[in-house]
């Protein structure tokens, strides 16, 4: 089966904090190539390297360098002890340290989902580094009002944030255990792709990764991912932006893609007739093919 270790060279770093991550690049050396930008795929909201699965499959065919931040608190266990880290900002901070690690000169950032949000919060700390971005399936604002096209989803989402161990005990149980239901699996293969043209072992992959993180850091983000909002922000970057969105994605719906588009002077916008909240997978030659377009215009 198909499973992380396939994808690049695994790393790890200790940062100043003392905590060690992990991180994958498609170079051996400690540092990446200098001929093109080194490309920084974010992850989305508890989610492994299953998502870039084409994408990382044809960067390493074409010797395109990139690098894969798997964020803190997710698949080590260690969520307890980085509770107060387990954020948006200190993921970008993380970024920024393995980046400096690196001498990573000049990127190109790939965020999907709330790796959009990771993406802005680190253009918006070092915009030096980032020559171009792509943003695919995210939003600049608070997702809630547009869950599944249903307006009053977010006012279900308080139900998530009570803080009562039992209940938290017992979702965890069932999150952990959800790669071995059959409705589950069903459920993420029809909301989050296309069950038409991604297979199921790409699902598989992508539960046991998610099985093996704590139910509490999918709260703790969704409830920081309800405080976001950047539409002023966005208006200040000048670099060369993509805003790539499927028509079906019931979780970051069209209208926040076209959010982002409309808020992003000069950049481009793909949508993607039939896709869900997985472009990248369900799609992936055109998805990869926009992404290497926007690699070389700034290369």
């Amino acid at each position: 089966m198909l499973n992380m270790e396939q994808m690049g060279i695994k790393k790890t770093m200790c940062l100043s904090d003392g905590r060690e991550v992990v991180y994958r690049t498609s170079f051996k050396e400690n540092r990446p190539p200098r001929e093109t930008p080194l490309i920084v795929l974010n992850n989305g909201l508890v989610c492994g390297n299953a998502w870039w699965y084409y994408t990382i499959k044809l960067f390493d065919s074409i010797g395109v360098p990139y690098l894969l931040h798997e964020y803190r608190g997710h698949f080590d266990g260690n969520y307890v002890a980085d509770k107060q880290k387990v954020n948006l900002q200190q993921f970008s901070q993380d970024l920024e340290e393995i980046l400096d690690g690196i001498d990573a000169d000049k990127v190109v950032m790939v965020g999907h989902s709330m790796g959009v949000n990771v993406t802005l919060h680190y253009l918006f700390a070092r915009p030096e580094r980032v020559l171009a971005m792509a943003l695919i399936s995210g939003t600049p604002i608070a997702p809630g009002d547009y869950l599944f096209n249903f307006k009053y989803a977010k006012h279900l989402l308080p139900l998530l944030f009570i803080d009562n161990p039992i209940k938290d005990s017992i979702c965890n149980k069932l999150w952990q255990t959800s790669r071995y239901n059959p409705l589950a699996v069903k459920l993420v293969h029809i909301l989050g792709t296309d069950p038409e043209r991604v297979p199921a072992k790409i699902i598989k992959w992508y539960m046991r990764d998610l099985a093996s993180i704590d139910f509490r850091v999918f709260v703790q983000l969704v409830r920081e991912m309800e405080n976001f909002n950047v539409i002023q922000e966005l208006q200040t970057v000048k670099i060369p932006s993509l805003v790539i969105g499927g028509t079906k994605d019931p979780l970051c719906p069209l209208p926040l893609q076209k959010m982002l588009h409309e808020n992003l002077k000069g950049s481009e916008f793909l949508v993607i007739p039939g896709s869900r909240h997985v472009p990248q997978i369900d799609n992936p030659e055109l998805v990869n093919g926009r992404i290497l377009s926007l690699m070389k215009r700034v290369s």
